[in-house]
């Protein structure tokens, strides 16, 4: 019986071709879909460039091309196979090998000449303004150009410490602040008032330990930036802001020191950057006293407040490294002691009482520690195995424990004397004169490069030079000393500045226009 052909519910037949014909086209729209995709695939691999800031990235790895490059501001895109994301956790992780830098090109998105005065601070950073420190190269060679990477304003900041450096080395001191500015200072300005406009900006969204890191470093930078360009007050005015957030930190940030242990896991840093600018922050401050005396050191009463009975604080004598970190520590903790009792000179009443009369015994038994661990080093023979660097920062080191020694002595005396001081008073500054022409007679005797070319050392001679002299109550033996400062043939990192050195004109002496002559230098130690 044949099929109703009404009904619809037949099975319709087409004809042989036109199915075949439909296979055909199908199975060649499934082919064209798969060639595209391939293309587009190939297409975006060739094309895109790499968008992780990574050394290596998960995209150049798998494909096996070579990298096009890096947009440090880009953010990561989300990766769809976890496979290959479970192959590279160490490298999310971990930062790059220090020793491994990226080109310069790479280092900072900005013109040509921010990339060359950014490259500048990074060749000098440790060496211009950094102290010497355990945590000094991780600090200035890693955690200040990660910061520059990732925030406008700080990398402003640094680019024009770079050029303000560069500046100070190529055309030396800025002698007239009324002169009109030559091109590299106009140029310093701009990225200078670039990073202070940015600041708040890039400090908004942030957790309150990213803001202080960012403010605190940006700190350092103006500071640095205006020590160069002789404007005191200014880098005062930074100096103050930065002592004052790191004297009162919030619990977040206060957490990083009290807990060592939890911010110190793995490749977090944190603690170590946050030691090292406490650090770093305490010396600026004890030095700019000399240029303001009714400047409150903050930090440095803070740090001293915390130890100021205890006579070991930081006294590690294992090695020369750890007798360096006390000795500033102590020269430190005097100037605090100083500090509190300016106006106790000669009170006679005041020094017998308990409390300062303890405090001041303290700080006196410490330096005993201090001077037996260095007569041991002398004794045992181990610095004729020293670098002439290392050789020049003991007796350097030696110095400064000397003079901050003598300024303790002379707190309970009157500064005033109607007849001249004891003998063995006088044989103290003059053992300190000693010690100062031996720094000196190493400094310009010294056939090391590092040790003769680096104008920036940190040996901190110059403030220790004009604070002992100013507590010496022998005019002669006074005035020789602060001569010795005026007369330092080595700059020394930005606190020995022009501001410093014009400080001493108040004292009735002029400072030398002439370079020092080395020959009659090592003529003059050799006859002392």
């Amino acid at each position: 019986m044949a099929p109703d052909p009404t009904d619809d519910s037949a099975p319709k037949k087409r004809p042989l071709a036109r199915r075949a014909k439909q296979v055909s086209l199908s199975t060649m729209d499934r082919m064209e879909r798969e060639d595209l995709q391939k293309q587009l695939t190939h297409g975006r691999i060739r094309r895109v460039k790499c968008d992780e800031g990574q050394p290596a990235c998960v995209r150049c790895i798998s494909t096996g091309r070579k990298c096009d490059g890096y947009d440090i501001n880009a953010k990561p895109r989300s990766r769809q196979n976890q496979t290959l994301v479970k192959q590279i956790p160490i490298r999310r992780i971990y930062p790059p090998t220090p020793s491994l830098p990226r080109p310069l090109q790479a280092d900072i998105s900005g013109t040509e000449m921010e990339r060359f005065y950014f490259h500048c601070f990074r060749s000098i950073a440790g060496q211009a303004v950094g102290i010497r420190h355990k945590y000094n190269a991780m600090f200035w060679k890693d955690c200040i150009p990660r910061y520059c990477y990732e925030v406008d304003s700080v990398r402003h900041a640094f680019v024009a410490f770079g050029a303000a450096y560069h500046n100070f080395q190529t055309a030396g001191e800025r002698v007239d602040p009324a002169a009109p500015p030559s091109r590299t200072e106009r140029f310093i300005i701009q990225q200078y008032t670039l990073a202070l406009s940015g600041l708040a900006q890039d400090i908004q969204q942030v957790n309150v330990r990213r803001q202080y890191g960012i403010v605190l470093i940006s700190c350092l930078a103006f500071f640095c930036v205006e020590m160069l360009r002789n404007d005191g007050q200014a880098a005062l005015t930074h100096l103050s802001n930065g002592l004052q957030l790191m004297a009162n930190l919030p619990d977040e940030v206060a957490d990083i020191l009290q807990n060592p242990e939890k911010w110190s896991q793995g490749a977090d840093t944190s603690h170590a950057r946050v030691l090292y600018m406490m650090r770093l922050l305490s010396r600026w401050e004890t030095s700019m006293r000399l240029i303001t005396g009714n400047f409150r050191p903050m930090l440095t009463l803070l740090t001293y407040e915390s130890r100021k009975l205890d006579a070991t604080s930081g006294m590690d004598a294992s090695s020369l490294e750890g007798i360096y970190e006390a000795v500033d520590s102590y020269c430190q903790d005097v100037s605090a002691f100083a500090w509190l009792t300016r106006d106790r000179r000669g009170d006679i009443y005041f020094w017998d009482q308990r409390r300062p009369k303890i405090q001041h015994s303290v700080l006196a038994e410490r330096s005993t520690l201090l001077g037996e661990h260095f007569l041991r080093h002398i004794n045992s023979g181990s610095l004729g195995r020293l670098q002439a660097q290392d050789l020049i920062f003991f007796h350097s080191s030696m110095l400064r424990h000397k003079g901050a020694t003598l300024v303790l002595k002379m707190l309970p005396l009157p500064e005033v004397l109607s007849q001249s001081p004891e003998p063995d008073e006088l044989s103290l500054f003059e053992d300190f004169i000693t010690s100062a022409c031996t720094v000196r007679y190493l400094l310009t005797s010294s056939t090391d490069a590092s040790a003769s070319s680096d104008l920036n050392a940190d040996l901190a001679v110059v403030p220790a030079l004009y604070v002992t002299g100013s507590n010496c109550r022998d005019e002669g033996l006074r005035r020789k000393i602060l001569h010795l400062a005026m007369e330092w043939p080595q700059r020394e990192n930005l606190w020995d500045g022009p501001a410093l050195r014009h400080m001493l004109d108040t004292n009735g002496l002029k400072p030398s226009r002439t370079k020092v002559d080395t020959n009659a230098a090592n003529a003059g130690n050799k006859g002392a």
